[in-house]
């Protein structure tokens, strides 16, 4: 836990409208254009910590994908992969409070990483 606070310390301030929630149930596409709804969660924040949430999320079900919408948002956004990579340990920490058990042996995985390549 504390390596978790001391590395969360470190992070620098990035503040943005995050959404919280930004999974692909809170999204609607239609013919007039793609909506994204469910912003009850949404803060000010780190937009890298925001998405890294949503790669955890999305890497349950499809790792791929995952991997392709990290790959969109840093391209875009120019963001250093490695630099959202770095809030993945801290995310993963953030999810396992919300007691979904199916997640937490992923998620611990995720508690466990230092640095990657």
């Amino acid at each position: 836990k504390y390596e978790l606070l001391t590395r969360l310390e470190s992070m620098p301030k990035h503040t943005k409208l995050c959404h919280g929630n930004f999974v692909p149930e809170n999204i609607i596409y239609n013919e007039k254009g793609m909506y994204v709804v469910d912003w009850i969660a949404a803060r000010q924040g780190n937009a890298s910590a925001d998405v890294g949430r949503t790669y955890l999320l999305l890497s349950l079900r499809d790792p791929a994908f995952a991997d392709k919408y990290l790959e969109l948002f840093c391209k875009k956004t120019d963001t250093d992969r490695k630099y959202v990579q770095r809030w993945l340990p801290i995310v993963a920490a953030a999810q396992m409070t919300k007691k979904h058990g199916a997640e937490k042996e992923f998620l611990t995985g995720w508690t466990q990483v230092v640095e990657f390549e």
